[in-house]
């Protein structure tokens, strides 16, 4: 079974309307600011970046909230360090950021990690992790 995949529009479109301008703004940070190397997945339920199989960064529109899923930050915890010393009281698990507003986000943290590693150091430290 493969999943639907959707242009960026048509996903947008899914969306309540008063969900769609914040999911506009924060997913434009993170396309202004990913490194060449990754590649966009738009599909029903998430906008994603990925490098190979590896995703990089998800957004994806909760039945409550909007969830930001930035594996970099599990990955490279100086990254996590930067998120929780942003000044922003981020509702955050392991690599996800649970908000309603863009207004809640850090969103020049955000712009940082997204551009901190390019797609082969990331593969790298992602194999360097599952060895452990």
């Amino acid at each position: 079974m493969t999943e639907e995949t959707l242009s960026y529009d048509q996903y947008l479109a899914k969306l309540p309307a008063d969900r769609r301008t914040t999911v506009e703004r924060v997913w434009g940070v993170v396309r202004r600011n990913m490194p060449d190397d990754y590649t966009e997945h738009i599909g029903p339920k998430f906008l994603s970046y990925k490098f190979k199989d590896e995703s990089y960064v998800a957004l994806a529109s909760q039945k409550n909230y909007l969830s930001l899923y930035l594996m970099p930050i599990y990955v490279f915890p100086e990254l996590k360090e930067r998120l929780d010393t942003s000044g922003k009281n981020t509702k955050c698990g392991k690599s996800c950021i649970n908000f309603r507003r863009a207004e809640d986000l850090p969103l020049d943290t955000i712009a940082e990690i997204v551009a901190a590693h390019d797609g082969e150091s990331f593969g790298r430290a992602v194999e360097r992790a599952r060895k452990c």
